[in-house]
């Protein structure tokens, strides 16, 4: 076999290979024997037609399967010989089978690159010291009390403060601009609802319409209509009227606590918990941040597209659940793209770099480790431990996973390396 390497851009390889004759002929005749096995020829027994009765008869078909077995051995003999370490699937093209015999073909291919590795033990990170406050445990307290309140229908007109439940339809310069939404909640205040327009219920009653003029404020989402005044027209379908529960010890049983302290002392110890990982997280970014400063290399650019189209895609979709309008973020597509670009490149680089720190100290993740975290995410959702580890089983997602806990128990390590200074 003949082989030639050729660097293109970045970390990406192109080989040209040449499989000789002879090799390629060995497979083909291998290939003629087995359809010769099954291969229904009319006048002759299964298995007894003449070798140049099949060859006529199934040859393109035979040389097909010869190319679908030659190639990936040629390939992987190829990346042997020249010491490849690949980061991408392989591009296959000008796949030949010349008037002598033998089969030529190119790969195109991402190297997995080579990093060397810089000094990544004694890192100085900075972190803020944790404390939960008095207020902290007492708005945690209300956003519980507000999740636990119960909702009455009333009968008279909206009070401040109080809900109508709507249908709204939104028209800008006479043209609708959005579907009816149908059964809106929306709060009889001006602060707490959309665009303030929540005032304007109080004094309706359920069956009222009422159309309410606002001018849309200089950040709306949707830059074509910022400044413009809209009319929402307003249906009050029903009102209802918001009951909070007294906070005592009959609420406290209610969160599963026996009093009303023990829900405080617990909301403050899930609080400083909280505060404790997004410190670890800060630290763990500012390490991740100076060990791209310190290893500079060029990484496969079908990792970073890859990486890219995730990105974008949870970008989009982050911007649709904001309301942000799908023509929208289709024209700025290409300015978003430019943003995440950086980051996927990134992303890409410090795999490799933890990767090699990993190497470095032995670091890997137990059977074990990887079930501890499957059962968490199994219990998360309310589903068997079995049937989560067997989903991610059949699709192919525990090297992934693996990957993935390997990355973060390496950033664990770097962190309890590193000299942390508490502000």
């Amino acid at each position: 076999m003949k082989s030639r390497i050729k660097k293109l851009e970045s970390t990406a390889r192109e080989i040209n290979i040449e499989m000789p004759k002879e090799a390629v002929d060995e497979v083909f005749r291998e290939v003629l024997e087995e359809i010769k096995g099954t291969a229904t020829i009319p006048g002759f027994r299964p298995g007894k037609a003449p070798m140049d009765i099949i060859e006529k008869k199934y040859g393109k078909e035979a040389i097909d399967e010869t190319k679908k077995r030659v190639i990936p051995l040629a390939y992987q003999k190829a990346l042997e010989e020249h010491g490849i370490s690949p980061a991408s699937y392989p591009e296959i093209s000008d796949v030949a089978l010349n008037l002598a015999g033998t089969l030529t073909f190119k790969v195109k291919v991402d190297c997995t690159p080579e990093v060397n590795l810089k000094k990544y033990k004694g890192f100085k990170v900075t972190r803020a010291q944790v404390k939960v406050t008095a207020e902290e445990v007492e708005e945690t307290l209300k956003h519980f009390r507000e999740m636990s309140a119960e909702f009455e229908d009333t009968e008279g007109p909206i009070g401040k403060g109080e809900y109508g439940i709507c249908d709204v339809e939104t028209f800008i310069d006479g043209k609708s601009v959005s579907k009816k939404r149908e059964n809106m909640w929306i709060q009889a205040d001006k602060e707490s609802s959309m665009l303030g327009m929540g005032e304007e219920l109080c004094g309706l009653k359920k069956g009222d319409k009422k159309e309410i003029e606002i001018t849309l404020p200089e950040n709306y989402p949707d830059k074509n209509y910022a400044r413009k005044k809209a009319v929402f027209k307003v249906e009050v379908k029903q009102t209802k009227k918001k009951n909070l529960p007294e906070l005592n010890d009959g609420f406290a049983e209610k969160m599963g606590k026996g009093t009303l302290e023990e829900v405080r002392s617990d909301i403050k110890a899930n609080l400083a918990a909280r505060k404790e990982a997004n410190e670890k997280i800060k630290m763990k970014n500012q390490i991740m941040e100076q060990l791209l400063n310190k290893h500079v290399f060029d990484v496969p650019e079908s990792m970073v597209k890859r990486q890219l189209k995730v990105l974008m895609e949870k970008a989009e979709n982050e911007l649709l659940q904001r309301g942000v309008d799908k023509d929208q973020i289709e024209s700025h597509k290409g300015k978003l793209e430019e943003q995440l670009t950086k980051e996927a490149r990134d992303k890409v680089s410090l795999y490799f770099i933890l990767h090699e720190v990993a190497n470095a100290e032995d670091i890997s993740v137990t059977d074990e480790e990887a079930d501890d975290w499957l059962k968490a995410l199994a219990a998360s959702y309310g589903q068997p431990f079995e049937n989560v580890k067997k989903y991610y089983e059949e699709h192919g997602l525990m090297d992934g996973l693996r990957e993935q806990l390997t990355e973060e128990k390496t950033l664990d390590f770097l962190v309890e390396e590193a000299v942390v200074t508490e502000k």
